[in-house]
């Protein structure tokens, strides 16, 4: 699947030969859907990260404050509180926008890639609804499980852990729609999670999220301090913001860079191409200069203001060229297969048209010399156009009438599917019109007669 110039995609869907509606503004909505895309995931993104980071350390505060008798912690904790309701509703809000412009752009790759992870897919319904009801419970409990602490803190766990139980499901089924030289019939959640790219990106997400909760907190920090708010929880916040931006950030510099090559090389090469490897640089250089800010001040409780607000600058600019960098690569790994998908389609649409004019220019009835030899089933079939999309053992249009008596269907069943086809019983085969004009007492017979070819 890694070759980079002919890479093998084997159970690619058929496209659906529909345009973008755009009314022929191709040039201007067209892009103005990929800016959509990168814009609303940032934004969706963010408030997922403020989430998680702050879902975690509000825990991790409450059980220091608890283990120390020291009241400071715990008001960390609870100022926490907030942002995790918040980030909730509007990183479930916006991260609607992405989701629906994704499958706009890439139906068939993403609508694949859900139904291979369908079991777990679900789970980000599910986990969410929990996750957010526990949650708001861990907030609005605080005050009246103050002395009853160990449960407390194991109800703000639950959330937290369940939150951290949603990026797997996510990230796998993004993995597995950039990847489709990876899918096989019998590709599962499991195969993908625990495959290294998805591993390894996992690791950044989780890193990153940390580190951009580590900025929130600082800003946060400094917001209440210079408030003369929470002075001594403020001083907290700056100290831990501190050193979850920096911490993470640094390791994550070489789990992204692994992350990074762990893609298919056809979308490597594809992505160099194409230069987006600009953005990287960029995001890298930005990176470096927060981290520089940071690092001078990091034992300085007293940070000035503008220096974090100047770090802060320089992570937004980073976040921003991340996000082109992650369109950037999913552009790169997809342009091959969208191609081939079309090529697929095109050669598809040829054939059934193809066997269909051939189909209608065979005769559909029978001379009465044939028709002396004919059992009444067959007859019947002829009688009734059927001949025009089936034969007895070869594939026309539809199935042959032995492969259908395969399947074991009950005569009932067949006369059922005559009037009522049900297309998804042959996938690759074009639906089967709906025969309402054959007499009932004529479509058990051919039923019957079709149980016989067994």
């Amino acid at each position: 699947m890694n070759n980079p110039n002919n890479p093998v995609f084997n159970y690619l869907p058929h496209d659906i030969p529909l345009p973008l509606p755009t009314g022929g503004m191709d040039v201007i909505l067209v892009p103005v859907f990929h800016i959509l895309l990168v814009v609303s995931f940032l934004v969706h993104i963010v408030f997922i990260n403020v989430l998680l980071g702050s879902s975690v350390l509000s825990v991790i505060n409450n059980w220091i404050g608890h283990l120390r008798g020291d009241k400071n912690y715990d008001r960390v904790a609870y100022l926490l509180t907030t942002p995790v309701t918040i980030s909730e509703n509007m990183g479930a809000l916006w991260g609607v926008a992405p989701l629906l412009i994704v499958s706009v752009m890439y139906t068939a790759f993403f609508y694949s890639a859900s139904v291979m992870n369908s079991p777990q897919w679900l789970h980000i319904i599910w986990g969410n609804v929990v996750a957010f009801l526990i949650s708001y419970l861990y907030k609005f409990s605080w005050h009246k499980l103050e002395n009853h602490k160990a449960l407390h803190i194991t109800i703000g766990a639950i959330a937290a852990i369940l939150f951290l139980s949603l990026p797997p499901v996510f990230m796998s089924t993004v993995q597995l729609y950039l990847t489709p030289s990876t899918w096989t019939p019998n590709t599962h959640f499991w195969d993908v999670v625990t495959r290294p790219d998805v591993i390894f990106r996992l690791a950044h997400f989780y890193l990153g999220a940390f580190a951009v909760n580590g900025m929130f907190m600082l800003l946060y920090g400094i917001y209440k301090r210079n408030k003369g708010q929470d002075l001594e929880a403020a001083n907290i916040l700056i100290r831990q913001g501190k050193a979850w931006f920096v911490v993470p950030t640094v390791i994550n510099l070489f789990v992204g860079t692994l992350a990074f090559f762990q893609f298919p090389n056809y979308g490597i090469e594809s992505f160099y191409s194409k230069g987006f490897e600009l953005f990287i640089i960029i995001a890298v250089i930005s990176i470096l200069v927060a981290l520089a800010i940071m690092l001078k001040h990091f034992l300085n409780d007293n940070i000035p203001t503008k220096a974090v607000y100047a770090a802060a600058g320089f992570l937004a600019i980073t976040l921003v060229f991340m996000g082109l960098t992650r369109h950037g690569m999913r552009i790169s790994l997809l342009e091959l297969a969208i191609a081939q998908m079309q090529k697929n389609t095109q050669e598809y649409l040829a054939q059934v048209e193809k066997d269909y004019k051939e189909a209608k220019s065979k005769p559909t009835g029978i001379s009465v010399a044939e028709a002396s030899h004919l059992s009444e089933g067959e007859k019947l079939i002829a009688k009734n156009g059927c001949t025009a999309c089936h034969s007895v053992d070869q594939k026309i249009v539809g199935p042959a009438f032995k492969e259908v008596a395969k399947r074991g269907y009950t005569p009932d069943k067949i006369v059922q599917l005559i009037y009522q086809p049900q297309p998804s019983n042959w996938p690759g085969y074009p639906p089967m019109t709906p025969m309402t004009n054959v007499p009932k007492d004529e479509a058990e017979k051919i039923a019957k007669w079709i149980t016989e070819l067994k």
